[in-house]
């Protein structure tokens, strides 16, 4: 099985000098360090499924200016889910053409 490659939109925006563009509800936001932020959710053994909103949003936070709104950070949380079942999909279809 095939995907695109990483970087070339499937989530979101390609990337450019480090930073992801991710939709936030209606609106597209630049974030940085979230390639760094998801390594760590998978050395920890976190999948999409397994992360809080708060542990995303809190994480992709250290990098990045995240509105303290329960409204606005449900939000980001939702994106940065679907932006890390993406990151974890492409790693595992990454890993199954290397290996197969």
């Amino acid at each position: 099985m095939s995907g695109p490659p990483p970087g070339s939109g499937a989530c979101c925006a390609p990337r450019s000098q480090g930073t992801t563009s991710l939709t936030v509800g209606d609106v597209t936001v630049g974030m940085v360090g979230l390639e760094t932020v998801f390594r760590q959710l998978t050395a920890m053994g976190r999948r999409p499924e397994e992360a809080s909103d708060a542990e995303l949003v809190g994480m992709a936070r250290a990098s990045n200016w995240i509105p303290h709104k329960p409204a606005v950070e449900a939000e980001y949380g939702s994106a940065l889910r679907g932006a890390y079942r993406a990151y974890v999909a492409r790693q595992e279809g990454s890993r199954d053409r290397s290996t197969g």
